[in-house]
């Protein structure tokens, strides 16, 4: 490995966010004259969840008991939550995380001939989750001439797709997703739930308080299970990011908890 290599490296990782701001805090407990302690304490708490071991470590509770092949049982439909869009773009509007749960979830309802509930609807009215859900299934027809079956009845034993396009959140996924089951006279349904494998444990959570028989079926993970090295002692925004994501599904969890569910 060149030095000129590992001086770009160093030079990447400790000079652009979140690096920079690490030595920012650093720097300014040693010189500062006050806040020394605050400073400090923003350092190596920054830093921690900047590292991909603490990040790892943390999202290793949420996405461990669902990194598993799926479990084969006869289910009424798959449901694929919604995961983020983006407005404008020339093709595949659907964010990374949201195009891997939909992927999976088309693959997990065709190969079992059920039918797939899309819920996901946003705040942006002019343009929900479900638009973006529905051009991607356009452009997979368009450049893969993979044909999407018109939408039947949700209790139809076969390959279908339905989509909820109102919900703003994942209680409301799981209560509008009832309210679309409960109108086909299924009351009690058992799915294969396709949501990202950090969020499985909350969206289960919240579709069995409202009745339904959930099967994970988790996808995008996010811990790599490759070896590390020591860069991965370096502060990195990909780690940071990933940091965040476990943080919100404990919020999320712990709001649940508090609420009684």
């Amino acid at each position: 490995m060149s030095s000129l290599y590992i001086l770009s490296k160093l030079f990447t990782y400790l000079v652009l966010p979140p690096g920079m701001f690490i030595l920012l805090f650093f720097f300014a407990s040693i010189y500062a004259r006050r806040f020394r302690l605050f400073f400090c304490a923003n350092a190596i708490l920054f830093y921690l969840l900047s590292n991909i071991y603490v990040a790892d470590w943390l999202l290793r509770p949420l996405e461990e008991p669902f990194n598993q092949a799926l479990l084969e049982m006869p289910v009424d439909a798959v449901i694929v939550l919604g995961g983020g869009h983006t407005q404008g773009v020339a093709n595949l509007p659907l964010s990374s995380d949201a195009y891997k749960r939909m992927m999976w979830g088309l693959m997990v309802a065709k190969s079992h001939h059920i039918p797939l509930l899309f819920s996901g609807g946003g705040m942006y009215k002019a343009y929900l989750e479900s638009d973006a859900f529905l051009q991607s299934l356009k452009e997979l027809k368009t450049y893969l001439e993979i044909p999407t079956p018109s939408s039947k009845n949700l209790a139809s034993k076969e390959f279908s797709l339905h989509v909820e396009d109102k919900s703003l959140d994942t209680y409301q996924n799981a209560q509008f997703s009832k309210m679309a089951f409960e109108k086909a006279g299924v009351n009690k349904p058992t799915i294969y739930l396709v949501t990202s494998a950090y969020h499985m444990r909350r969206a289960t959570k919240l579709y069995e308080y409202f009745g339904f028989n959930v099967i994970p079926a988790a996808t995008n993970f996010k811990i790599n299970h490759r070896a590390k090295d020591g860069w991965d002692y370096l502060p990195s925004a990909h780690a940071l990011h990933k940091s965040y994501i476990a943080l919100h599904e404990y919020a999320g969890l712990l709001s649940l908890q508090l609420r009684g569910i």
